[in-house]
């Protein structure tokens, strides 16, 4: 065996080895079968806490939807107004997600809906991402997905980044798995309350990542217009919510300053959220009303209270569910 291929050999065995790793752990069932460890994607494991958590009567009245810029808010902080909430956030929401989330809801929840609380950003209408794989694997929810509205094709999604992103996720699986870690992370799922929050203190310094601001050029590079399927599954997303005598406090969440500058100056975003806010505003139904937190300065928040570029923290939090609240409050 010549030098050369021994040397690649011990190049590409250790390759080899994280691939299968990342293939049988599949934490973010990426892949076809069952997995050998508990999934730890949000769609799998709050929607296996709503419906099978055993100490969960499924008796909320209001609920929290969006992506992971809404698992801050509070379920609790709703209490005060009489309600019982679930934080039904999950990541990268698209607007059929919230079509199904609704359906299942309507199907198993014990208790009339009287609130949900929908947080909003214009990628969740967009013309180039695909069904989120996360909610095809949830047959409890993709069970809803309608064939007759046609979404954007796989394929945009970097498949490098995939596996990336599966193989990380795989040690954190594992590492969850031996040591009795939840699937949930920090955000541990309290039945009493329906929240998935830790409360941390305000921070002195935002963590700027470069990452993410690349991840979010992705989600608007190619971004051109709304999708009318996407649309359509809002609109039936609202139909839902009008025969059910549901109310919808929608707001457009916040990103801190830097992330809004980047955006402004490098992507379609502002046209995007344009296109969106004039589609919100011509809903209807008289239950729903839209607030545009785009900025903190919408709220009176602080820039200096995000986790990130993209997730506020608990004062800012705090102030959106009572601003919200204040209006669900004066409509009753």
């Amino acid at each position: 065996m010549s030098s050369v291929f021994k040397r690649f050999v011990i190049f590409i065995l250790p390759i080899l080895a994280l691939l299968v790793f990342q293939y049988l752990v599949d934490p973010l069932d990426i892949y076809s079968g069952k997995q050998l460890i508990t999934p730890v994607h949000y769609r799998f494991v709050k929607t296996n806490d709503y419906l099978y958590h055993p100490d969960n009567k499924r008796d909320y009245n209001a609920f929290i939807f969006g992506t992971s810029r809404v698992m801050r808010l509070e379920a609790a902080q709703l209490e005060q107004y009489g309600l019982k909430a679930f934080n039904y956030g999950i990541n990268m929401t698209r607007a059929e997600d919230y079509y199904c989330l609704l359906r299942l809801l309507l199907e198993y929840n014990s208790k009339p809906i009287k609130l949900i609380i929908i947080g909003l950003e214009p990628e969740l209408l967009s013309n180039i991402w695909p069904v989120h794989r996360h909610l095809l694997q949830v047959p409890e929810l993709s069970r809803y997905l309608i064939e007759d509205l046609p979404l954007p094709e796989a394929g945009h999604e970097d498949l490098l980044q995939i596996i990336s992103d599966s193989l990380r996720y795989s040690f954190v699986a594992l590492w969850n798995h031996l040591t009795g870690i939840k699937p949930s992370g920090k955000y541990e799922f309290d039945h009493l309350t329906g929240d998935y929050m830790v409360k941390e203190p305000r921070k002195s310094a935002v963590k700027v990542s470069v990452g993410l601001l690349q991840s979010l050029y992705n989600i608007y590079n190619g971004f051109t217009e709304l999708h009318p399927s996407r649309i359509a599954y809002f609109d039936l997303f609202i139909y839902l919510c009008s025969e059910n005598n549901i109310r919808v406090i929608g707001y457009v969440t916040a990103n801190h300053p830097i992330l809004l500058d980047h955006l402004r100056q490098n992507t379609q975003y502002e046209e995007r959220l344009a296109d969106a806010i004039k589609y919100w505003d011509s809903i209807e139904y008289e239950g729903f009303s839209l607030r545009d937190f785009t900025s903190v300065e919408a709220y009176g928040g602080d820039p200096d209270d995000f986790a990130d570029l993209i997730h506020i923290g608990t004062y800012n939090a705090e102030l959106v569910v009572r601003q919200l609240m204040e209006e669900y409050v004066q409509s009753e």
